[in-house]
């Protein structure tokens, strides 16, 4: 079985993800609004929004096939069966479970041909986003966000960080600041993990050194700094993880450094789907992940399995406080 983690997708703008039956695909999916957020409720039973992380167990020793019923692990509320949702009427393709003890079951429940995605949301208020200077509006969507943090809806927060790649983008330099801000006292709070966008702002962070230091763990989304500058933030005692996409795939000479030369535990890989296209595509699949995979593989001169089980490991320690895999 080989593992496939996407640290970074935009699940919700995105394709289906399709991977063999011999494949297992986690993905991070990133949100920037209750719109996008409450999308992702298509890859749950019943279709129920904004429970995309939640771990489901079986207890019953009974097969999937009978009533036994499923119980969330963080709240103990009874979640339909595989049956009951036919029952209903609503088709088995459009439903997807995250769990972590039925692997060997669902199997059977899985549309021909293809296995289970494990999805799990961010949610975050990007630098970018068109709403900074609107201060009534980021205060909604900062208590909308506490809330998904209260119920135990995210997995992290993010991504959020510095954009400063256009005049435009600096403009709201000190707009971006204030959000942050506000978004990394939220994951101090609660003690969550932040996925950073940052683009034209690398040295931004580094006088964010101290409080990152208390956060469990930060996913730095398509690293865009060098070798030198990922160990430095390390060496700053950050909980650091790199992720990197297809710019290892364009001749990126600063990313190919890090994969080749970053401890094997900082890193993890991701598609940005359906965004980070490369000459002459259009978009960007999940299933780009494997070549991501392939080339990391060839960068680091190591086989497909070892990769495969490492960066499933650091996935974990990444969201240590929300994802529960097996």
């Amino acid at each position: 079985m080989t593992r496939y983690c996407d640290a970074h997708i935009h699940l919700s703008h995105s394709k289906e993800p399709f991977f063999a039956p011999n494949e297992q695909y986690f993905c991070a999916s990133s949100c920037h609004s209750k719109e996008e957020f409450e999308s992702l409720g298509r890859y749950l039973p019943s279709g129920r929004s904004g429970y995309p992380h939640f771990r489901y167990s079986l207890h019953s020793s009974a097969s999937l096939h009978s009533s036994a019923s499923l119980r969330n692990a963080s709240d103990g509320a009874t979640i339909p069966t595989a049956k009951d949702q036919l029952i209903d009427g609503a088709p088995w393709q459009n439903h997807r479970f995250c769990q972590d003890s039925l692997k060997t079951r669902l199997a059977s429940f899985a549309p021909s041909g293809r296995s289970l995605p494990y999805v799990f949301a961010t949610y975050g208020i990007h630098p970018q986003s068109p709403l900074l200077k609107n201060k009534s509006l980021i205060e909604e969507e900062l208590s909308y966000m506490e809330n998904l943090i209260i119920d135990k809806k995210i997995i992290a927060i993010g991504e959020c960080g510095f954009d400063f790649f256009t005049p435009e983008f600096r403009s709201t330099a000190t707009e971006q600041e204030t959000v942050f801000n506000e978004q990394l006292f939220l994951a101090q709070k609660y003690n969550l993990p932040l996925v950073l966008h940052l683009r034209k702002s690398i040295e931004k962070i580094f006088t964010y050194s101290r409080q990152l230091k208390k956060i469990p763990a930060v996913v730095f989304h398509s690293f865009p700094g060098t070798f030198r500058e990922a160990q430095s933030l390390t060496n700053h005692g950050i909980n650091a993880f790199f992720s990197f996409g297809k710019p290892i795939l364009n001749g990126k000479k600063a990313s190919i450094d890090c994969v080749q030369n970053l401890p094997l535990q900082n890193l993890l890989f991701e598609t940005d789907a359906p965004y980070q296209t490369l000459k002459g595509e259009t978009e960007t699949f999940p299933t780009d992940i494997k070549k991501v995979y392939r080339k990391a593989c060839e960068l680091r001169k190591i086989n497909l399995e070892e990769l495969s089980e490492t960066v499933f490991k650091n996935f974990q320690i990444a969201f240590e406080n929300s994802v529960i895999l097996f």
